[in-house]
C-alpha cells in the first residue's frame, strides 16, 4: 500500500485544520475560566517556549544572516497584530458566539487574505473575490440569524457584537499573515513563526502586566493546576502542533490549496462543537458552513 500521501502538503494542511478545530473547542472551554487576553498570553507563552526549543533542536539560526532588521520589525508587527491583538478579539467573539457560529465567521479568513494581498502585495483583483465575499456575507447572515422567538434583545445585541468582533479578528489575522508573507517566502518558516509569536507575546505581556487584575490572573493560570487539563492541551495543539502542520502544508503544496484545506477547520469545528459542547446543529449552520467554505474556495480563484 502506498502511504506517500501521509507526507503530502494536502495531508498536512488538512491535519492542521483538524488540530485547530480541536484547539478551538478547548479554547472555548478555557474561556469559561480565563479572560481572553490572559488566555491569549497563556497559549502564546506555551507556543513560544516550544518553538524556541524546536529551533535549538533543529539547529535553526535565531539570527539568520540573510534577514535584515526591517524583516525583524515587520515580523514583530505582524505577530503583534495577527496574534497579540487578533487572537484576543477572536477569543472574545468565541465566548459570545460559541464555537459553531464562530466557525462560520472564520470562513472570512481566506477572502480577507486575498483582499489584503491585493492591497499590500499588489496582487491582481479578480471578480471571484467579490463573489466569494458575497457568498461569505450570506453565510454569516444565514448561520448567525436568530429568530425573534428564540433571542431576546440583549442576546441579539451580543450576537451582533460577536459577529462584528469575529470579522475584525479575521481581518487582523489576514493582515498579519500577509504582512509576513514576503519574508516567509524567502526565509526559514520556523524562524518566521517564532519571531511572529515573539511579537504577539511581547505586546500581550505589556498589556497584561499593565493591569493588576490581569497580571494576577495570568500568574495564577501559568502555575500548574487542574485547569491545565484543558488550557495546556489547547495551547499545545493550537499554538504548536497546528502551526507545525501549517508550515509543512505551506511548504509541500501550493499556498492556495493549503489555505482552502486549512479553511476546512470550520466544518470540523461545527461538528466537534455539536458533540463536545452540546451546541445545537441547525440546518442554518449546516447551510452556512457549505456557503462559507464555497466562498473561501471561490475567493482564491
Amino acid at each position: 500500500m502506498d502511504w506517500s500521501w501521509l507526507q503530502s502538503g494536502e495531508f498536512y494542511s488538512t491535519l492542521c485544520a483538524l488540530l485547530w478545530a480541536v484547539a478551538v473547542i478547548l479554547f472555548r472551554k478555557s474561556g469559561e475560566f480565563m479572560k481572553p487576553v490572559v488566555l491569549n498570553l497563556f497559549k502564546g507563552t506555551v507556543g513560544l517556549i516550544l518553538f524556541l526549543i524546536s529551533m535549538v533542536v533543529l539547529g535553526r539560526s535565531f539570527f539568520p544572516a540573510a534577514n535584515s532588521g526591517l524583516d525583524w520589525i515587520l515580523l514583530l508587527i505582524s505577530g503583534a497584530v495577527g496574534i497579540g491583538i487578533a487572537d484576543s478579539i477572536f477569543f472574545v467573539a468565541l465566548n459570545r458566539l460559541g464555537a459553531g457560529r464562530q466557525a462560520i465567521v472564520d470562513c472570512l479568513y481566506s477572502p480577507f487574505v486575498v483582499l489584503c494581498s491585493i492591497l499590500y502585495l499588489s496582487e491582481p483583483l479578480t471578480p471571484w473575490l467579490f463573489a466569494g465575499m458575497g457568498l461569505m456575507g450570506g453565510a454569516i447572515l444565514v448561520g448567525t440569524y436568530a429568530p425573534v422567538k428564540k433571542a431576546s434583545e440583549e442576546n441579539r445585541k451580543q450576537l451582533i457584537a460577536g459577529v462584528l468582533l469575529g470579522i475584525l479578528a479575521m481581518l487582523l489575522m489576514a493582515a498579519g499573515i500577509v504582512l509576513a508573507k514576503p519574508i516567509l517566502d524567502r526565509s526559514d518558516a520556523w524562524w518566521v513563526t517564532t519571531v511572529r509569536l515573539a511579537g504577539g507575546w511581547g505586546l500581550l505581556m505589556v498589556q497584561v502586566l499593565a493591569r493588576r487584575e490581569d497580571r494576577q490572573a495570568f500568574f495564577k493560570e501559568i502555575r500548574p493546576s487542574l485547569r491545565w487539563r484543558i488550557s495546556m492541551p489547547a495551547a499545545l495543539i493550537g499554538t504548536y502542533l497546528a502551526l507545525i502542520f501549517w508550515i509543512l502544508g505551506m511548504k509541500y503544496t501550493y499556498t492556495t490549496i493549503a489555505s482552502v484545506l486549512n479553511q476546512s477547520s470550520s466544518l470540523f469545528i461545527l461538528l466537534l462543537a455539536t458533540f463536545f459542547l452540546a451546541e445545537e446543529l441547525t440546518w442554518r449552520k449546516g447551510v452556512a458552513i457549505v456557503m462559507g467554505l464555497g466562498g473561501g474556495i471561490i475567493a482564491t480563484f
